[in-house]
């Protein structure tokens, strides 16, 4: 048996193990609170991560019997750091969806290669337009800068798709800021498409002052964009020169959802 075998079948049946990790959360559809029992090896904890000796080394974990509680992630999250740790590879069947809380692990625990290594093996997944978007906000919030690339790349085939597709308008802010980056950066599209697709969103959202909140969030997502004026009612103000480009994305009112 080789070695990422042999730590493979240490974390897997608990053998020789010297502390656990209790993992707490809640199941789907259940009120009652649940416990997922991971028996591991403090030596493989501390040389992996500064946080896990932290906790190692507090007092209370003497006091708790060398039990590590943990509630920020679901099990099969914290399944896929242990599996990391042990082998250095993600050897767990994993999604897109993870990612999110993959990426508040990695940043707990300084852990930041476990991250590159997921998403090598989901690169050829297909990933669904809004998580895309979510995690390039959650890359670029951590400054995840290699993550930032991979999901560019993920949505560049579709980025016209996207803004023509009334789907567009039902992101979130945070999302439709992260797009707006991806394609700004990489300048497929020029500023004048992408002010269009702007407008378009806050028209169909009705994002203007009767909405405060949500049209300062809003706000912030043009600021990307250099020199952004905004009408008297609060609707974005496209140039002429560029209104006259926008006509896939910026004045085509079939966008625009019925229903909003």
């Amino acid at each position: 048996m080789n070695c990422k075998l042999r730590r493979l079948d240490l974390l897997r049946t608990g053998q020789k193990s010297d502390c656990e990790l209790h993992v707490l959360f809640t199941p789907p559809g259940q009120q009652k609170r649940c416990k997922r029992v991971f028996r591991c090896h403090q030596t493989m904890l501390v040389s992996a991560s500064e946080e896990f000796e932290r906790l190692i080394k507090d007092p209370e974990f003497e006091k708790n019997k060398q039990i590590i509680t943990v509630e920020d992630a679901s099990p099969t999250a914290y399944e896929s750091l242990l599996l990391y740790i042990y082998t250095y590879e993600v050897c767990n069947a994993v999604n897109i969806e993870m990612c999110g809380e993959l990426m508040l692990l990695a940043q707990r625990f300084k852990m930041y290669d476990f991250v590159d290594c997921y998403m090598e093996k989901l690169a050829s997944q297909e990933w669904p337009m809004e998580v895309v978007l979510q995690i390039f906000a959650l890359a670029n919030k951590h400054e995840h800068l290699s993550l930032m690339e991979v999901v560019a790349k993920k949505i560049l085939p579709i980025a016209t798709q996207v803004l023509n597709d009334n789907s567009f308008t039902k992101l979130s802010l945070q999302e439709l800021k992260a797009l707006m980056i991806i394609l700004q950066n990489e300048g497929i599209l020029s500023n004048s498409h992408l002010l269009g697709a702007l407008k378009n969103y806050q028209l169909a959202n009705n994002l203007r002052y009767n909405n405060m909140e949500k049209f300062q969030q809003f706000v912030e997502a043009t600021q990307i964009f250099d020199k952004v004026l905004f009408e008297v009612d609060g609707t974005l103000s496209v140039p002429a020169e560029e209104a006259n480009d926008t006509n896939e994305v910026g004045s085509d009112t079939s966008l625009y959802p019925t229903n909003v």
